[in-house]
């Protein structure tokens, strides 16, 4: 009796473990036409995932305080096994079509917060920057952070899909230093010159 209880037990355990994390399927991507948003360039134009890649760091969690890296890693068309990371206009996809991915914290079928930190990554497959920061701190740079709350799937009873959460992200540029300062110098010029006038 307590072999057959134990082994009840254990065979429970298998299969809450199994399904204990919240999964989002069509790894971590989006898809055209539907309900996610897109993401752009500068001046308002669609990302051409038809023949650029992004760069994508993602994490995930219970909340924004919680936020760990999910299965997948930081993606780049090198590092992607497709060998690309653009998909269509305005979207990307990372990873083969259809995986599921589990959210570190997140009960199946719970909502997720998810990070994305973005990067332009050029055409070439060797991409044009190797990390998110290092993106940030280029002056050719191109970057979005993004979070937001995403619904999970609870395999096989509830099919997790694409991004339906991310928001419109727009890729921009990020001031240099220098740049900034020139402009603080400026600012405090003309307060200077209109306070002796």
């Amino acid at each position: 009796m307590k072999l057959k209880t134990l082994a009840v037990l254990a065979v429970a355990g298998i299969s809450a473990s199994a399904f204990g994390q919240g999964v989002i399927l069509q790894n971590i991507g989006t898809g055209a036409g539907g309900t996610n948003g897109a993401v752009f360039m500068p001046g308002g134009v669609k990302f051409d995932g038809l023949v650029n890649n992004l760069g994508v760091t993602v994490t995930g969690g219970p909340n924004p305080a919680s936020l760990q890296p999910v299965g997948i890693g930081t993606f780049k068309a090198s590092t992607d096994p497709k060998g690309y990371t653009g998909s269509d206009l305005g979207t990307f996809q990372l990873g083969a079509a259809g995986a599921a991915i589990d959210i570190p914290g997140v009960a199946a079928g719970g909502v997720a917060t998810i990070r994305l930190q973005m990067w332009f990554d050029g055409s070439a497959s060797g991409g044009l920057f190797p990390t998110y920061a290092a993106a940030l701190g280029a002056p050719t740079g191109l970057t979005a952070d993004v979070t937001f709350l995403q619904n999970t799937g609870n395999p096989p009873l509830t099919p997790p899909g694409p991004l339906n959460g991310m928001p419109n992200v727009t890729l921009t540029a990020v001031p240099e230093p220098s740049t900034l300062a020139l402009a603080g110098i400026g600012i405090a010029s003309l307060l200077v010159f209109r306070r002796r006038n």
